[in-house]
């Protein structure tokens, strides 16, 4: 049986989830043996003491030990048939990378995010030319890789739409409000949500509908016209979206990082059958079909005609969700891309570099 080694850096943050947990049930049956090892203490991980030194000390220590249970997977790398690492295996440079490759060269490395940008540009780089197989999550990440290696394979960012409840467009809403909601990392709000916030309070004073923010804190927003409901995230609720909002939306902001980014709530929304307004940066071009499954809007006023259109009418949010799920279906889902990442698997234990 073939083994596998997948390296996250937690065992909950949104990357490691949908580039790698959400897969292991189906490689296993697809006769792989898979060990996950995130950091632990994970990467997010705080000291919960409030004396400032001992918290010091405290977060120091977990550190370390972080580091120490790394350094026992590198030592372990060699065991494995393939090694899978998302991101990188411990952040601060390339001492544990280098170890890992000197000890299983058969790494396939995987990224999401243009996390190439900045500081980290020379060890992302460096990754991408000694992996024996790079998986970015786009075209924009894929052509950064392919400057240093030939083995670079498109893996978009997908959802396990199977455990998604489908919305059900028969029951009447009853004389509520329309929900427009958006969920995401609370680091994603300042940059991608604070630019729409004015857009959303003069919508909201002529529609009045409820906008609902998921994350994992609640926000403080710049604009106090903007009335919201704040769900806190937690995973289980992840896939049951469709019982908080009515309509899903993804702006971004058309700059290099965000235009790294690979979609994950506009593939959320659809899941559960949820129609989408979305910018035109990056992937979302690729993923919502314009007037099919959802809107991409650009300006102000696009913005404001296209949720305008949603919001008034009950019909197009039931077909255009409908046909954002069986689009995530066909195209964005776990089902539709684990044959391709167990193949990549398959090249890289047999040697194909």
């Amino acid at each position: 049986m073939p083994s596998i080694m997948g390296i996250t850096q937690s065992a909950f943050d949104p990357a490691s989830r949908v580039r790698f947990i959400q897969f292991m049930p189906g490689l296993k049956a697809a006769g792989w043996e898979v060990v996950h090892r995130p950091n632990v203490p994970d990467r997010q991980w705080m000291s919960p003491f409030k004396p400032r030194i001992l918290r010091g000390v405290h977060y120091r220590a977990g550190r370390i030990v972080m580091k120490a249970n790394r350094w026992s997977d590198v030592r372990r790398a060699g065991e494995f048939d393939v090694v899978f690492v998302n991101r990188d295996l411990a952040g601060g440079g390339l001492f544990f990378e280098r170890r890992l490759l000197k000890n299983n060269p058969r790494v396939v490395f995987d990224f999401d995010d243009a996390i190439f940008i900045g500081k980290n540009e020379y060890a992302v780089r460096w990754m991408c030319e000694h992996a024996a197989w790079v998986t970015p999550g786009n075209a924009y990440l894929a052509e950064f890789a392919r400057r240093v290696s030939d083995n670079v394979t498109i893996i978009p960012t997908v959802v396990d739409t199977d455990r998604y409840t489908v919305r059900s467009y028969g029951a009447p809403a009853n004389g509520r409000k329309i929900r427009v909601g958006w969920s995401g990392s609370d680091r994603s709000v300042p940059p991608s949500l604070y630019p729409y916030l004015d857009m959303l309070a003069n919508l909201q004073r002529k529609l009045d509908f409820e906008f609902v923010v998921i994350t994992n804190s609640r926000p403080r927003f710049p604009n106090p016209d903007l009335r919201f409901t704040f769900h806190e995230w937690n995973a289980e609720d992840e896939y049951h979206l469709e019982s908080t909002m009515d309509i899903g939306l993804m702006p971004l902001v058309d700059e290099e990082f965000q235009r790294g980014k690979c979609g994950l709530k506009l593939l959320q929304y659809m899941a559960a059958a949820i129609p989408t307004v979305g910018s035109p940066v990056g992937v979302n071009k690729d993923i919502v079909t314009h007037g099919t499954t959802g809107f991409l809007a650009t300006t102000e006023k696009e913005w404001e005609e296209a949720l305008a259109e949603l919001i008034q009418s009950a019909s197009l949010r039931a077909s255009m969700g409908m046909a954002g799920r069986e689009a995530c279906v066909d195209h964005w889902s776990v089902r539709r891309w684990l044959p391709e990442l167990s193949g990549i698997f398959h090249r890289v234990s047999d040697g194909g570099r």
